[in-house]
């Protein structure tokens, strides 16, 4: 779908009401602010932040895209009252409204691949999907008393949150993606660990001295690799998907998750 013309005539007005939108809408509580789940639901009025950017599904119906850039609409304003905007097990965002009929959604690419995507607000400011998933730790829950105390996660430095990782990117010795209640930390001993903070570990690759200031990094065939300072590969997830650009995401089930490849982004221009 083409960006209006007006999209791109105002991106002043358009961080400006970004101010004023982040305000009053409140965000989708399903997930983190900048994550939207297969599954998961922005409420009227709802959206997705990250930095300046705001992903809003506004009163009049709407779906807008405030960002620094040229933004985006889905220019469904009017066509209904109390919509709702979710994710399908397609890798489609659906707007509805509330009788349940589909106002909008957003255009199918490539294989229709059924299955649990990822829609990102990502620090670009750009809406992307990414799916379905390819990779991720086990469901333990909320409730899981797995693995180390509390005690032993102390040494972690609390960083500014942070729970996506994208392709090409690294996690370096002792750095840590981090959501409400969890940790997914690469560890000074080379083992890369996902923890909740009450309860401690809850899965790790278990590559303890498998070797010195080792990395974690995300590929474009949607593989994380431990790679040591020789740059031998000490631990590789599995299997290998097709060529993209993917995402990780850890996740408020405490579930680190894999999603890819890319399907549809506003950064495409439609």
């Amino acid at each position: 779908m083409a960006i209006p013309s007006s999209i791109h005539k105002l991106p002043l007005l358009l961080l400006a009401l970004s101010s004023i939108v982040s305000l009053l809408a409140p965000p989708s509580t399903a997930n983190d602010s900048n994550v939207l789940l297969t599954g998961d639901v922005i409420p009227t009025n709802g959206q997705l932040t990250n930095g300046d950017a705001a992903f809003v599904m506004q009163g009049d119906c709407n779906l807008v895209l405030y960002n620094n850039r040229r933004g985006f609409q889905s220019n469904t304003h009017g066509n209904g009252d109390n919509c709702t905007l979710t994710l399908n097990d397609f890798g489609q965002f659906v707007i509805q409204g509330a009788s349940g009929s589909a106002v909008w959604n957003s255009p199918l690419r490539g294989n229709y691949t059924r299955g649990n995507y990822a829609a990102v607000l990502r620090p670009d400011g750009e809406i992307a999907i990414y799916g379905p998933n390819v990779w991720s730790t086990p469901n333990y829950g909320f409730s899981s008393t797995r693995g180390a105390t509390s005690t032993q996660l102390m040494e972690v430095p609390t960083l500014t949150p942070n729970n996506v990782l994208f392709s090409s990117q690294v996690i370096y010795d002792h750095a840590q993606l981090t959501t409400r209640d969890y940790i997914f930390i690469m560890r000074e001993s080379c083992n890369l660990v996902l923890a909740k903070r009450s309860t401690g570990i809850i899965w790790q690759t278990g590559t303890v001295d498998g070797g010195e200031y080792c990395f974690l990094r995300l590929d474009h065939h949607g593989q994380l690799a431990i790679v040591d300072d020789q740059y031998k590969t000490v631990w590789r997830s599995q299997p290998a998907s097709k060529d993209g650009d993917y995402v990780l995401v850890v996740q408020i089930n405490g579930q680190a998750v894999v999603y890819g490849p890319l399907v549809w982004s506003t950064s495409y221009g439609y």
